[in-house]
Parts: structure tokens; C-alpha cells; sequence
């Protein structure tokens, strides 16, 4: 009876997991924002709420477009060949939590116009490991590769040479927010190397 009844909680909590995945992320245009899904009460059996829910994923990507100063879009893109997205049950909320392996993060900082043509800087970070959190929108990676670069037009691009970055090295730790429509990025103990600038091509 104990053991039907463990395996009925189960397959209850796999249904509602997937549900609530499929509603923050595949649903159609009249979906609610990730925001709402998150907050939005949840009835939950009391004896279900501690056990967190996993799920692993391939091939993820994310794309987010920033306004700066009202004018200008910002492009950050985020990718990574394996997750693990977690549902963590918080009372009657579920907290989404995204661990991103060997991920790989494009953002655009700013653009500058040189002689009538337009520059993008670009900050690049590499690490074996990240965490996303949906909540707050808020990234944390350990033993980061970060290089800045300065290159001409206006769409991010993805293929990058370290040989073409003008300031590069590895931090301990670096924490991004995405909150605010601003992007927030704090990196600590940043050891840099600096490149002579050569001709933007």
C-alpha cells in the first residue's frame, strides 16, 4: 500500500514538473510571462514540496535584447551543449534553477561610430560551469575566461578569436543580473592580460 502510494506521488509530481516546464517555456502566444508562471500560486501536496524536480536538457540557448538609453537594442546571447534545469518547490512558488555546462556567453556593452563606421564592443566569458536563475535573472559562474574585443558592425557574432581580443584573462567568480533591463556584471579577482590594439578589419 506505502509502496502504490510512493509511486502515485511520483508519477504526480513528474506530470506537474512537466507542466509547469511546458508552460514557461513552450507555450503558444497567449502563454503568461516567465515572471507570472513563477509567482503564481501552485497547489502542491505538503508532503511533496521539499523534493526538487530535474530535468536534462541539450543544446540550450538564450537571447536576450536589452534597450540602452531608449535607442540602441543590446544583444546577449547565452549557449551551452548540456543543462540541468531544476524545479525547487517554495511553498506554494517553484524556483526554476538552470546548471549550464560549458557554457559559452556573447554580450554587446555598447556601439561607437569611427570614421562612419560602426563598432561593437563585445565582452566574451567561457566557463565549465553556470548557474541560472530564473527568479531574479541572475548568472554565476566559477573560473571564468573573459576577453573584450572591438569589432565592426552592428549584429553579434558568435565567432571569436582570442588572438583578436584586446584585453583577456580569467576571474574567480563573476555574477551578471539581468534585472532592471540593464546589464549588471561583477567579476572577481579579474588577473587580465592586455593586447597591443592592431587594425580593425
Amino acid at each position: 500500500m506505502i509502496k502504490r502510494a510512493t509511486i502515485f506521488a511520483s508519477l504526480f509530481l513528474a506530470l506537474f514538473t512537466s507542466g509547469v516546464i511546458f508552460e514557461v517555456f513552450y507555450s503558444s502566444k497567449d502563454m503568461k510571462s516567465i515572471e507570472e508562471a513563477l509567482t503564481e500560486k501552485i497547489c502542491m501536496p505538503k508532503h511533496e514540496e521539499k523534493y526538487p524536480n530535474k530535468q536534462m536538457r541539450s543544446g540550450v540557448s538564450k537571447d536576450l535584447w536589452i534597450s540602452e538609453k531608449g535607442t540602441t537594442r543590446l544583444h546577449y546571447h547565452i549557449e551551452s551543449p548540456r543543462s540541468i534545469l531544476t524545479a525547487i518547490p517554495h511553498g506554494n512558488r517553484i524556483e526554476l534553477v538552470e546548471q549550464m555546462i560549458g557554457m559559452k556567453c556573447y554580450f554587446q556593452e555598447r556601439f561607437d561610430n569611427e570614421k562612419g563606421e560602426v563598432i561593437q564592443s563585445i565582452r566574451y566569458l567561457q566557463s565549465e560551469e553556470g548557474t541560472y536563475r530564473y527568479t531574479d535573472h541572475c548568472f554565476d559562474a566559477h573560473s571564468v575566461f573573459l576577453a573584450l574585443y572591438h569589432l565592426p558592425g552592428a549584429i553579434l557574432t558568435t565567432h571569436l578569436d582570442t588572438k583578436d581580443a584586446y584585453l583577456k584573462g580569467i576571474a574567480e567568480e563573476v555574477t551578471l543580473s539581468f534585472s532592471g533591463g540593464t546589464l549588471d556584471l561583477h567579476a572577481e579577482k579579474f588577473k587580465a592580460q592586455i593586447q597591443p590594439q592592431g587594425n580593425i578589419k
